[in-house]
């Protein structure tokens, strides 16, 4: 560089170029599912106040309020996901655990269910437990790294 030139850019490549239309194209449809989720909990808040009005039917009302909570759930995790392209494992055993839950609520009848399904929601239910715990855990113990050592987030 004796002469003074800035070195060139190398043009975008074929690849490059593909893979920042994927992800434009990855945010747009994440962007669009996010605005659908809030126009369903939109709709579920509706249902669930003219439930109340209309005669309190605590199993449809408790179905419907747990729907509220996964589905704002599921509105955070695409919130940060577009903030930060990455999503919490934490988060996303929060919500498999309320959607179990949910599951479990409305069911009235487990003999339907059958043993198998009921056993295999419990290791699920377990597994969703270990994955927040550990996670929890981490958190935490990179939290105390930073304070010890005097760095902020």
């Amino acid at each position: 560089m004796a002469s003074g030139l800035k070195p060139q850019k190398e043009p975008a490549t074929f690849e490059n170029a593909v893979l920042k239309w994927m992800n434009f194209t990855f945010d747009l449809v994440v962007i669009v599912l996010a605005v659908l989720i809030m126009i369903f909990v939109i709709r579920a808040i509706y249902d669930l106040v003219e439930m109340i009005f209309a005669g309190v039917n605590v199993e449809e009302a408790l179905h419907e309020l747990l729907l509220v909570i996964i589905l704002l759930e599921l509105f955070e995790l695409l919130t940060l996901y577009i903030k930060e392209h990455h999503v919490s494992m934490r988060r996303v055993a929060e919500l498999g655990v309320v959607a179990i839950v949910r599951k479990l609520v409305i069911t009235v009848d487990y003999k339907v269910l059958g043993w198998e399904i009921l056993v295999g929601m419990a290791a699920l239910i377990f597994t969703l437990g270990w994955i927040y715990v550990q996670e929890r855990r981490r958190v935490s113990e990179e939290e105390k790294f930073l304070v010890e050592h005097g760095l902020d987030r």
